[in-house]
């Protein structure tokens, strides 16, 4: 979040808008920017605030003055159409002189096994035609990339109590190796572990002087509970959960018997 902290944030395809509402509450202004003029209606009646707008616009006909913001958020937008030289122009625009893009892509070589033909997806880019685009479009760029990560993680306990950088290990029963391994222990290829998303930090001015981490972990633990939480509150969990207590009850004592 300190990229955007105390700055003026475009986010591009805003959607339902709890994205935004994130940004707003360490960016000066943030402008939420959708095609769908539905979303923008609902994301300025449930998030609207002094710091916080909803407008309607496209990657390539963004509703903002010229030179007007300092960070533009761009998360898995580039792939929903083809315009993508059209969308670096509108980002140029509207970036001041030392504008900051932050922008994310699908890895069209490893998306394909998420999924492998999703109708949304107008034109994916590989790493190599996602960093020709930033060259021909920015002066400095950092190339990132995104992967889904299952373990657990050990920090020293600082008076921070952050982890200040990281070792990875990768591997199973078998095997265990110092880093992440696209092949599992059985030799397979292990497609969980390739990167699905490749990231960027991109602008005319250098980038160095930005305090971005290289690598950074987000914790999703409450977000899984969440998600646990609601599936055991469904009705057909407890349709499910239902029917079955009779055999949990009859195996239980069918083992008390045989015991």
């Amino acid at each position: 979040m300190q990229i955007v902290k105390d700055k003026v944030v475009l986010d591009i395809a805003s959607g339902e808008g709890y994205g935004s509402n994130l940004l707003s509450y360490n960016a000066k202004k943030v402008y939420g920017a959708d095609i769908s003029t539905e979303a923008v209606k609902h994301a300025n009646i449930k998030y609207g605030k002094p710091n916080l707008d909803f407008v309607t616009g496209s990657t390539s006909k963004i509703p903002l003055a010229d030179a007007c913001v300092d960070v533009v958020i761009s998360f898995e937008t580039i792939e929903h159409h083809d315009e993508h030289q059209l969308m670096m122009n509108e980002i140029k625009r509207v970036l001041k002189s030392n504008g900051v893009l932050l922008i994310s892509s699908p890895e069209k070589n490893n998306y394909k096994f998420r999924e492998s033909n999703n109708p949304y997806h107008v034109k994916e880019l590989t790493l190599e035609e996602f960093e020709n685009l930033l060259k021909k479009n920015f002066k400095y760029y950092k190339i990132f990339n995104q992967r889904f990560v299952y373990g657990s993680i050990v920090n020293r306990i600082t008076d921070s109590n952050n982890a200040s950088g990281f070792s990875f290990f990768d591997g199973g029963y078998l095997n265990i190796t110092n880093n992440i391994s696209d092949v599992d222990e059985l030799h397979c290829d292990n497609i969980h572990n390739k990167p699905y998303f490749n990231l960027a930090l991109a602008s005319e001015a250098d980038i160095d002087i930005i305090p971005l981490a290289d690598t950074s972990f987000f914790n999703a633990i409450e977000v899984f509970y969440k998600q646990i939480e609601a599936i055991r509150n469904s009705h057909s969990f407890r349709i499910g959960n239902l029917i079955l207590k009779p055999f949990s009850f009859i195996k239980s004592l069918t083992t008390k018997l045989k015991g």
